[in-house]
């Protein structure tokens, strides 16, 4: 195969801009839109601008009679994981956007469907890609910073009034004034997510690729369920996990999108016995303002300012530039792209996103249980072979 011809389901904002990455993507091409709003689609037809690409306003119709070798799931997180899993066993490729999922039911029945089939799967997770998280994964591996201890990660993005609702026709966004007594309006998405923490992904996953390692314990605990800031919103403001990992490092994640801040900010940190790295506490828009590094055997007085880049690749790509989140969506999906032309394994296959995805799942659990939780291994292994079910 030289070319992967995908379909794109979900027509909002985010899936929209997914035609454009892969239209910058090598070896990628866009042959199907899909969204059950018609005014979506056919805004993704506009950004297409090709007059081969079809459009499908009904899934199983596209994974049926569309000409296509791979999906891109693009939709709110609730419907990831049925639509993957219907994208799989129609025998297409398929890479997802995060989060996974909320349940660990779903997770399991995602993890069996790629077994099953045999299919490259791939989490569209980008800030694992990030410039920084490759430079501290050389420095962990070389020692630089001795024994990792402790990790940190967290995701705060306020929630504009302006994206409380939306129209149910049309998909766009609308606030609290003009969604009173407004029969088309529906709660955005942003207004259901019970449990931030579940939306950890950005977070875990480069920590995990920085660490190469694995949660095996998680715990968390959050602020009451029903927003401080927004009454659209039913769950908690604030919750904070602590992991620990097969190699002895504890994590601490936070998460919370429905109270104010300047603008999206990502933080991470790594602590060791050599020394220690942070990004700078702002969002990966902001990228003048420097992060710090300390290392105990460079007779540091003080943490030194480190430039610890979300998205300037030296070199990079140049089409890589042009798409999303500073360029690193080019990232994922050129590693499924390039998965699927070459017979090989993407890195965010299935297992490293359930390792990713269902420690966030076991923490919400935890926040409302009060006790710690045990993650499952989700590798096949003597207990589960691949294709069986979760030990009970």
């Amino acid at each position: 195969m030289e070319e992967v011809k995908i379909g794109i389901v979900g027509m909002g904002g985010r899936g929209r801009g997914w035609i454009s990455t892969c239209g910058l993507t090598p070896n990628c091409r866009v042959t199907a839109l899909c969204d059950v709003t018609r005014p979506l689609v056919e805004q993704g037809l506009e950004r297409a601008d090709d007059p081969d690409v079809r459009a499908f306003y009904d899934y199983d119709e596209m994974l049926a009679e569309g000409d296509i070798d791979a999906v891109a799931v693009i939709v709110e997180p609730k419907g990831l994981a049925d639509l993957t899993i219907r994208a799989l066993e129609a025998g297409k490729h398929t890479i997802c956007e995060v989060p996974l999922c909320y349940s660990m039911e779903d997770l399991w029945r995602m993890i069996l469907a790629v077994e099953r089939t045999g299919l490259k799967f791939q989490l569209a997770e980008q800030v694992a890609w990030a410039p920084f998280v490759f430079a501290w994964r050389d420095m962990v591996a070389n020692g630089e910073l001795g024994k990792i201890l402790f990790a940190e990660g967290q995701y705060f993005h306020g929630m504009p009034e302006h994206i409380l609702y939306q129209d149910s026709e049309t998909g766009r966004k609308m606030g609290r004034e003009e969604a009173r007594n407004n029969p088309k309006a529906v709660r955005s998405r942003y207004c259901n997510l019970g449990d931030p923490i579940m939306y950890h992904t950005h977070d875990l996953s480069p920590l995990l690729r920085a660490l190469d390692d694995r949660v095996e314990t998680v715990f968390c605990m959050g602020t009451r369920r029903g927003s401080y800031s927004h009454e659209e919103v039913d769950g908690s403001d604030l919750q904070v996990a602590l992991m620990h990992t097969e190699k002895d490092t504890v994590i601490r994640l936070a998460a919370g999108f429905s109270f104010p801040t300047p603008k999206p900010a990502h933080w991470y940190h790594l602590v060791g016995t050599g020394g220690t790295v942070e990004t700078a506490r702002v969002g990966a828009s902001c990228l003048g303002q420097p992060g710090k590094r300390w290392l105990a055997d460079h007779f540091m007085a003080t943490r030194e300012p480190a430039e610890w880049s979300y998205t300037e690749w030296q070199p990079a790509p140049p089409e890589a530039a042009a798409t999303g989140h500073g360029g690193t969506d080019f990232y994922p999906l050129t590693d499924f792209i390039s998965s699927i032309i070459a017979d090989t394994e993407p890195f965010n296959n299935i297992y490293r996103a359930a390792e990713v995805q269902g420690p966030g799942i076991l923490a919400a659990v935890s926040a409302q249980s009060g006790q710690p939780i045990q993650v499952p291994e989700f590798r096949p292994n003597e207990s589960r072979p691949a294709g069986s079910s979760p030990p009970e």
